[in-house]
């Protein structure tokens, strides 16, 4: 299997932290921003979207993280582990909570930190006022339960706490949020390999803003 992914990419860190759990071996090839691998005509035409991660089968090309880690987990997953559960319920929760991921909670951390991050911009108050409610949500899903789709890990987990570690690493005030905070803190200590691969992704970012800096 082909990965095409970086590791500045949240949902790029969720496929390799949950191939890692899986003891899955991808064909790694990390797309580099500065070159603009991701417009390259031939990744386009694997991917027209040209977005990470994008992972290749037999030739066919999965290209949003949700179906990716899904497949994954059908695909690989041992028979009695909760990555993606076989009841349809609780899968139907695990679906919910990667919509949520992608389409509001990612979706608001981009939209009001890329112009502080790539444009070293004032960001602007209503979108701030958007982000704090889709965290609240996640606090609010938090609340009575361990895992973000019930008492187990699941690929939602996987996807969830990537993204929220932008959060962490862009000084997001997480303190409010108690049950995001006992989340992230025990996904943490249960995914394999969290720590040193975000470690290499504040490393990476750290070094990436400093090039975007010295353009400036």
């Amino acid at each position: 299997m082909d990965l095409y992914y970086n590791i500045l990419s949240p949902p790029s860190r969720a496929i390799l932290l949950l191939g890692e759990a899986l003891q899955l071996k991808f064909n790694l090839i990390s797309l580099d921003v500065h070159r603009k691998d991701y417009v390259n005509p031939a990744f386009k035409k694997i991917n027209p979207q040209h977005t990470v991660p994008t992972l290749v089968v037999d030739g066919v090309a999965i290209c949003e993280p949700g179906a990716i880690l899904i497949y994954l987990a059908e695909q690989y997953a041992p028979a009695g582990t909760t990555y993606y559960p076989p009841d349809p319920l609780r899968r139907a929760i695990v679906n919910q909570r990667l919509l949520f991921e992608c389409g509001t909670l990612y979706k608001c951390i981009f939209v009001y930190y890329s112009p502080v991050v790539l444009e070293r911009a004032t960001p602007v108050e209503t979108d701030r006022q958007k982000l704090i409610e889709a965290v609240g949500v996640l606090d609010g899903i938090l609340q009575h339960s361990a895992f973000v789709a019930g008492d187990c890990l699941t690929v939602a987990d996987y996807s969830l706490v990537c993204t929220v570690s932008m959060l962490v690493l862009l000084k997001f005030e997480l303190s409010p949020y108690a049950a995001v905070r006992r989340w992230y803190e025990r996904c943490k200590e249960v995914i394999a390999g969290y720590t040193d691969l975000t470690q290499r992704a504040v490393t990476m970012f750290q070094k990436w803003m400093e090039q975007e800096n010295s353009k400036g």
